[in-house]
């Protein structure tokens, strides 16, 4: 199993016992649980630090120094305590669902892609409609690009499709070489170009770090990760929309 998604059980574990905590029904040992709360709350520190989610940073320290089992902090008032489990609970929880709601993330992106090509210049042809999930059976055109636009005043047409990502991971972003054979594929078909716009860090609304990158970039590379410094030639402003069709192909 993924080492992240087996960090992420943990945490949500340790959600479920600060709520038995909170309602006074934890019966095992307070220490073990300070221990646990606190491994939960490093874990977090690190996912938000390498994220830049400094908020959350600084709320997941508090709570690490609350729940820290070296210098454990007494309180004679059960009800305080339950109170504190009950917020570290919303916490922890509201955190892992906005983190990795994976799908939320991905609408909110693509809707801020689209956002840099302006209607005045730009048609959208086509857009993935996802509908995979909806109907819980695999439908083809999914696997498509997330939009095909065709620039107004040359008539050109591409495809792009849409990846944030909150952090680099092993300092680059993973790349799907099976879903990018699928987007090679698309638009071979069609005969028109096929791009990878990569969002990094920030939130899908707002990337600090934005590459559009041509498709066979990626699928060229021989390696799942794409180093950071390969995606550096593809770097452009992240608020910088898109007008001339010569900034797409150049």
């Amino acid at each position: 199993m993924n080492p992240a998604v087996i960090l992420r059980i943990f945490v949500w574990v340790v959600v479920a016992v600060l709520l038995v905590a909170a309602a006074g029904f934890y019966r095992g040992d307070f220490m073990i649980l300070r221990w646990v709360v606190s491994i939960a709350g490093i874990i977090l520190i690190y996912t938000t630090f390498i994220s830049r989610k400094f908020y959350w940073l600084t709320a997941f320290i508090i709570a690490v120094i609350v729940f820290n089992p070296i210098v454990p902090l007494y309180l004679k008032n059960i009800g305080a305590w339950r109170i504190i489990d009950a917020a570290a609970a919303v916490l922890f929880g509201i955190f892992l669902w906005r983190y990795y709601d994976y799908y939320g993330k991905g609408y909110s992106f693509e809707y801020y892609i689209a956002s840099l090509f302006p209607a005045d210049s730009w048609t959208v042809m086509d857009k993935t409609r996802d509908f995979s999930k909806a109907l819980k059976r695999s439908v083809e055109s999914d696997s498509n690009p997330d939009f095909t636009f065709r620039h107004i005043k040359t008539g050109k047409v591409f495809a792009v499709e849409c990846k944030y990502r909150s952090y680099f991971f092993k300092g680059g972003i993973d790349w799907d070489k099976r879903k990018g054979d699928n987007y090679r594929i698309y638009g071979k078909s069609r005969g028109i170009p096929v791009f990878v716009a990569i969002g990094v860090g920030g939130n899908p609304k707002n990337p600090l770090e934005l590459f559009f990158v041509p498709l066979e970039k990626l699928n060229n590379f021989s390696y799942q990760i794409i180093p950071k410094e390969e995606l550096a030639l593809f770097k452009r402003k992240p608020r910088q929309q898109f007008i001339s069709i010569e900034e797409i192909t150049k």
